[in-house]
Order: structure tokens, then C-alpha cells, then sequence
């Protein structure tokens, strides 16, 4: 007689398959449920910190939204394109009024962001030439802003915990399926990050939870006068509400359309506002203050040393090939620099003049150096880097004007 048990039998084969599979389904449920519970957290972690791709990048977002309406506009366009330098120095409506002054009709915007490296930069300089493709526009010039301290090698490593959700902000959706097929684990990060968590990576949560624990950056041995301490505070207040009873109905917008994406202008301020302002910007000038400033772009920027970094100057040389697909004149215009506290050694200026040489080899732009011009003083900038508002944005605008004059009067 058959020694042989129902283990052997079909029919109990079966059970366990169909148990092994139960199994199997409730691990991946639970690990589901995990998931979902942990993206929840992350979620909540994240609104209740304000925190999303619209916060991080709101300026940014808001003039992409606006190309439609620009590629729209009748008279012909002159674009602006860099960093938060060109934020500050580029007064768009004083520069078309000038021109208008001359006979040149043109509507000029001012695309200065801060916080983007030139790797940044180039996925958004792809989706402005997209913008003007799709509407078979062209600009009649762009001025493109290579900014030194932005394109080294301490500049992009400050800015690595924020690279995955930047790009997969800014990339198109053709580009992130390149991302993936060269890397599936990046790619797969980065639909993640934009689809389901929001913009935020993981990264920038953990950075947030560490900078506690980070060594704390260098600070000037200056001594700040509390007194120009209280008047600065004094003043910031008073400009608040003079901006608020000047300008009532400003929807709070940080790349708005009406101002061409500039700033306000002198001519739209009371001359008592303008008072405040020059003393303002007088106790932003302290040595303490500027020192501490030039201090932490050296430690963020490496601003003095410049020692570039290879990814970024490709990226910046794809960002002027991009603007050159869109535009009847590209040039790129290097900023005035607060010479009375950036001072770069020789070898620095030479590693930026290779750089700068390599720039027109490769895309035959021409480079306009404007770093030390007469017409821009120490006394014109809000800190080491920027210039101020009403002094600076305006001799610079005007210096801008007078020098592409001739060039946006040609038919």
C-alpha cells in the first residue's frame, strides 16, 4: 500500500500558492500603508512650514506662467536674464521709457532670479525658448548675465540638497523621461518629488533638520552701533507702510507683469519716501553689515577666489545657445561689482577671463564687462553684491540704455 501523504497532492500545492500570495499581498499592503502614511507626514511637515515648489520657486513660476502674455506683446522685446544682481539692477520700465525718449519702442522684462545656479538656469532659459517657439516669437535682444560667483564650485555644492527638486520643477516632461532612461533611480526620485511630495526632496527636509547641527558660518569681529540698528528697523517699518498706503492695490506678486518684473520706479514714489530710502540703504552700508555680507558670499560663493566649477559653465554656455534660438542679438553682460569689498586676487581674474574666452569660443556671443564703470560707485549698492534700489538700478539702467541705444534703434 502507498506510503505517500496528501502533501504531495495537487490540491495542496494549490493552498500554498494561493496562502504564499495572501502572504505576499499583505506585505505589500502594509508596506502601502507605510508609505502613504509616511508621504502624509511629509505632507503636513511641509504645508505647515509653507514649504513647496510654488514657495521655493514662486518668482520663477510666476514670469513662466507669464510667457504666453509677453510672446503677445506688440513692440518689439528685450529680455534681461541672471541672477538676483539682475533683479536689482535692471529698472525694465525706466529702460523702455528712455528708449522711448529716443524714438525705440521696445517692452523690456527683467528675468533676474535669486537663488539659481547656471545649472538651474539653463532648464529654465529651455522652457522660455519653448514659450517663444511655440509662439513664433523672437526677442530682439537678450542680455544674459554671467555671474561669477554663481557658476563656482562652492556655489553648486551649496546647492546639491536642492538640485533633484529644482530640476524636476523646471525640466519639461520629455526631459525628466531622459533623466529616467539614463538613470531610473534619479528619474524615479524626481517623479516622485514633483508629482507626489510637492517639489520637496528629501534632502531639503533633512538639511533643515541638520542646520542646526551645522558649523555656524563666519561672521565679521566688527561691532554693529545698536543705534543704526534700531533706525534701520525704524525705517524698514516706516517703507512698509508707505509701500502699502503708495501702492494699495499690489496683489503681492514676486514677478509682476505690470512692473515688467522690475521693481517700482523713483517717479511712482513721493519724494518723502525717497528720503527714507537714502537713509535706509546709509544704515545697510555699516561696515559691519558689508563685511559680514562679503563674508558669507565667500563662504557660500567662494566670491574672491573663484575656482569655477565644469558643470556650471557648460550649463551657462547652454543657457546663451538657448537664448541665441530665440533672439535676433544675444550679449552677455557681466554686472558692476562693489569694488570696495570684492577684491579678487590675479589669478581669480585670469581663471575668469579663461572662462570668459571659453564662453565666446564656443558660442561666439559677445561679452560685455561691466564690473568697474564710472558711472556705478561703492555708494550705489545695498550690500557687497546688489545694487540699491533708486540709486543703483537707476545709473545702471540708464548706463544700459545709452549703451544698446543704437543697436535696438536698427530696424
Amino acid at each position: 500500500m502507498s506510503s505517500s501523504t496528501s502533501s504531495s497532492s495537487p490540491e495542496h500545492g494549490s493552498i500554498v500558492v494561493q496562502n504564499t500570495r495572501k502572504i505576499y499581498f499583505k506585505i505589500l499592503l502594509a508596506i502601502l500603508i507605510g508609505m502613504g502614511i509616511s508621504l502624509a507626514f511629509v505632507r503636513l511637515f511641509t504645508y505647515l512650514n509653507d514649504a513647496s515648489g510654488e514657495t521655493f520657486l514662486s518668482r520663477v513660476l510666476q514670469a513662466q506662467a507669464a510667457l504666453p502674455t509677453i510672446t503677445s506683446e506688440p513692440d518689439d522685446l528685450v529680455m534681461f536674464y541672471g541672477s538676483s544682481m539682475t533683479q536689482a539692477g535692471f529698472s525694465a520700465r525706466q529702460f523702455d521709457r528712455e528708449l522711448a525718449e529716443a524714438g525705440v519702442e521696445i517692452k523690456s522684462f527683467n528675468f533676474g532670479f535669486g537663488g539659481l545656479n547656471p545649472l538651474f538656469q539653463d532648464y529654465l532659459s529651455r522652457r522660455i525658448a519653448d514659450g517663444f517657439k511655440q509662439n513664433d516669437r523672437k526677442l530682439k535682444l537678450a542680455l544674459v548675465e554671467f555671474n561669477p560667483f554663481q557658476t563656482t564650485v562652492t556655489r553648486r555644492n551649496g546647492a546639491l540638497e536642492v538640485e533633484d527638486s529644482f530640476i524636476s520643477l523646471l525640466a519639461s516632461p520629455q526631459e525628466l523621461r531622459e533623466i529616467t532612461a539614463k538613470d531610473p533611480t534619479t528619474g524615479a526620485r524626481m517623479y516622485t518629488i514633483r508629482y507626489l511630495r510637492d517639489g520637496v526632496s528629501a534632502e531639503m527636509i533633512t538639511s533643515f533638520f541638520a542646520e542646526p547641527f551645522q558649523a555656524p558660518r563666519p561672521r565679521t569681529e566688527l561691532i554693529e552701533d545698536e543705534k543704526i540698528v534700531e533706525r534701520r528697523d525704524q525705517l524698514g517699518n516706516e517703507l512698509n507702510e508707505r509701500f502699502e498706503q503708495e501702492y494699495p492695490d499690489f496683489d503681492g506678486a514676486d514677478w509682476s507683469y505690470q512692473w515688467q518684473g522690475a521693481g517700482t520706479i523713483p517717479e511712482e514714489r513721493s519724494a518723502e519716501t525717497l528720503e527714507v530710502f537714502t537713509e535706509f540703504y546709509k544704515t545697510l552700508r555699516t561696515d559691519y553689515q558689508l563685511d559680514n555680507d562679503r563674508l558669507s558670499r565667500i563662504n557660500s560663493a567662494d566670491i574672491i577666489d573663484l575656482d569655477f566649477s565644469e558643470v556650471l559653465v557648460e550649463s551657462f554656455i547652454q543657457i546663451v545657445k538657448n537664448f541665441q534660438s530665440i533672439s535676433d542679438h544675444v550679449e552677455v553682460v557681466l554686472l558692476p561689482k562693489n569694488t570696495a569689498w570684492i577684491k579678487n586676487p590675479p589669478e581669480a581674474m585670469q581663471r575668469m577671463q579663461q572662462v570668459l574666452d571659453r564662453i565666446q569660443t564656443e558660442t561666439g556671443v559677445v561679452i560685455r564687462n561691466f564690473q568697474t564703470i564710472d558711472e556705478i560707485t561703492p555708494d550705489m549698492f545695498s550690500d557687497t553684491t546688489h545694487l540699491a534700489r533708486y540709486s543703483g538700478d537707476v545709473a545702471f539702467t540708464n548706463f544700459l540704455a545709452e549703451q544698446y541705444k543704437a543697436q535696438l534703434q536698427q530696424p
